[in-house]
């Protein structure tokens, strides 16, 4: 089953983004807000990730990191390409390593089992209300509801305990895209593609996560206080 992409509302695709001491800025038509993923990022408690910098060592670390962060990208842009029915996509991915490989075609494989109609991909999202902005993965319907559809790269199996904050990212991009276009969507699905293990699939409602939201939000400014 190949979907098509339907764009349904009229989204934004390309606008200004800068890094900013503060962090990812986005220009937006009605203000300049700092990434969801920032925010979330700068409010997160890490205090594990200094441990394992730690234990590592700061080198080996950003190795790993940027590792992890350019196979990401790849294996979002292999399934971005797939919903957008580029015959080019097979023999493209055929050329990247076994990981990329095999974490493309389960992402795009688990997607297929839920997703019914695509309304956009990388869609920019802001919220006037609330300050932020940033790029939704992919919203459509999925399994009858209208939804939030996140894609993710792990080398490990996740549990839901430790994805609290891509619930609460997902919950961003419904408060934004309800706000702007006037929708009611209330589901979130991650989707999380493992390397040598089978894809999970989690799915929620956004609701429970909007308390969380403002508090992170809230937290930010009193890190960046706003002018």
């Amino acid at each position: 089953m190949i979907l098509k992409t339907k764009l349904k509302y009229n989204y934004t695709f390309d606008m200004k983004v800068e890094t900013l001491p503060e962090g990812r800025t986005y220009f937006t038509p009605d203000g300049d807000y700092p990434s969801i993923t920032t925010i979330l990022g700068k409010t997160a408690n890490n205090v594990w990730l200094q441990k394992w910098k730690d234990k590592v060592g700061e080198e080996e670390a950003a190795r790993i990191s940027k590792e992890a962060t350019d196979r990401g990208t790849l294996v979002h842009e292999y399934a971005e390409r797939y919903f957008n029915n580029d015959a080019l996509i097979y023999s493209d991915l055929a050329n990247e390593t076994s990981d990329v490989i095999q974490m493309s075609k389960d992402l795009i494989k688990i997607a297929e089992t839920g997703v019914e109609e695509i309304w956009g991909q990388e869609q920019v999202l802001w919220s006037k209300k609330l300050a932020y902005a940033g790029r939704c993965d992919m919203v459509g319907v999925w399994k009858g509801k209208p939804a939030i559809i996140d894609f993710k790269t792990s080398k490990k199996v996740k549990y839901i305990k430790q994805i609290k904050d891509y619930f609460i990212q997902c919950c961003a991009y419904a408060v934004a895209h309800n706000e702007m276009f006037g929708t009611g969507i209330r589901d979130v699905v991650i989707l999380i593609t493992v390397e040598g293990k089978d894809p999970q699939c989690f799915e929620t409602s956004a609701v429970p996560f909007l308390p969380d939201l403002k508090l992170r939000r809230n937290e930010y400014d009193k890190m960046f206080p706003p002018f």
